[in-house]
């Protein structure tokens, strides 16, 4: 009997569907339907994120002038740093200026191996006012030198120290949220013996904090650590872009690609003799 005879008697229209519905679904039997979940493509390495170049015109508003920046420590030969280490650095762009979203942004210097007593960090405003000062005295151990002598020398040295706004306060009143559009700068002292500055060495860095889109902000607290940093390079936003490759190096300290992702960023800014250190103790 065929399909059309068993069929009871209906409208030819609802008869035709109802034929190329069957034969549809009988032939659909031998047919292999595409799969509809396909596999997830490999996301792109980090260090794909990272611009070859950070700057591509170093910054040159009115501003700079008023707040030079001296990112490689400036000090007496020697002084309380043991030779031939990596000279004292701030993490900052060539121009020595940075932009955050953050109200209190993390900066980042590099501490060579020093018997020193400790760090001093001083912010200033464009009116070049103190508005915020912090100091920090260091933890020693004891190394024997190849004369053997004692040396008291730093723990964490040499290391990348984080500093974050305002958590170095020692005595009210607290650092004020960073004003939208203004710019600041901070310097980084390392105090070789408090009584007597002369051995002191200076870096320094600028600041500027930009507008925060509220949908933005939205998104990066739910956005995961490779999605903050995509965020954040794209906008050329430096200082959440160094804190955010110093989380990934903390969680994944042996991932390749993460340290690939933090050489890159930082030859991007000619600090390339600084891509091997590890973070501050």
């Amino acid at each position: 009997m065929s399909i059309l005879t068993s069929l009871p008697r209906l409208p030819r229209f609802r008869i035709v569907v109802l034929v190329l519905l069957t034969l549809v679904l009988t032939l659909g039997l031998a047919i292999k339907l595409p799969v509809k979940v396909q596999a997830q493509s490999e996301p792109p390495p980090l260090s794909s994120l990272i611009p070859e170049q950070w700057e591509v015109i170093p910054a040159t508003d009115s501003q700079d002038t008023s707040l030079p920046s001296n990112r490689e420590g400036v000090g007496p030969c020697g002084g309380c740093v043991v030779p031939r280490g990596t000279p004292a650095t701030t993490l900052v762009p060539l121009s020595g200026i940075g932009t955050t979203v953050a109200e209190y942004p993390t900066l980042f210097g590099y501490i060579p191996k020093t018997f020193a007593w400790g760090i001093e960090f001083v912010l200033m405003n464009t009116n070049r006012e103190e508005v915020y000062s912090a100091k920090y005295a260091f933890t020693h151990y004891t190394e024997i030198t190849s004369h053997g002598d004692d040396i008291q020398i730093a723990v964490g040295t040499p290391g990348i120290i984080s500093l974050t706004l305002p958590g170095l306060a020692t005595r009210p009143p607290l650092l004020p949220p960073l004003k939208i559009g203004q710019q600041y700068h901070w310097w980084l002292r390392i105090i070789c013996d408090p009584p007597d500055a002369s051995g002191d060495i200076f870096m320094g860095g600028a600041i500027k904090r930009v507008p925060f889109n509220p949908f933005d902000k939205r998104f990066l607290t739910q956005a995961t650590l490779e999605e903050r940093l995509a965020f954040y390079t794209k906008e050329r936003i430096w200082y959440e872009t160094v804190d955010t490759l110093m989380e990934l190096r903390r969680e994944r300290p042996d991932d390749q690609d993460v340290t690939d992702a933090w050489n890159k960023l930082l030859k991007s800014v000619e600090l390339d003799a600084y891509t091997f250190i590890a973070e501050f103790s």
